[in-house]
């Protein structure tokens, strides 16, 4: 399964990285917001743990386009940010995220989170 880190921050890269690895997911890092929407065009992962700032093109943005294509629209897209507003979730749900996370998070949680929404999309795919 792959999952495509989408986060300016490095630090996250690097917390989230070689533990989701470690335990079997493939990992596509991306630091900008046009470069994710290309991997995530092109690769097509699983998950997207996305972030809503980042440069060159923000995470709402990024969440809209995919969620209104029909090649991407079933990739599972978990905002991972430090907005943790009400307003900021709700917009993110409306955008078609999958799951809103605040940061900071553990490895735990987020790759139980991760588990249950693949577990769900399986289902609903293969009745």
């Amino acid at each position: 399964m792959k999952i495509l880190i989408a986060d300016d921050d490095r630090t996250i890269h690097i917390s989230f990285a070689k533990p989701l690895a470690n335990s079997g997911f493939d990992i596509l890092h991306s630091y900008d917001g046009l470069d994710a929407l290309r991997q995530a065009q092109e690769s097509k992962p699983d998950v997207i743990l996305l972030d809503l700032t980042m440069p060159k093109l923000d995470g709402r943005e990024i969440c809209k386009q995919l969620k209104s294509s029909s090649e991407t629209k079933d990739i599972i897209i978990i905002m991972l940010t430090a907005k943790d507003q009400h307003h900021d979730r709700l917009l993110g749900f409306e955008l078609g995220a999958d799951e809103y996370i605040s940061k900071p998070c553990s490895i735990a949680f987020l790759e139980r989170i991760i588990r249950k929404l693949t577990r769900k999309k399986g289902a609903v795919e293969n009745p």
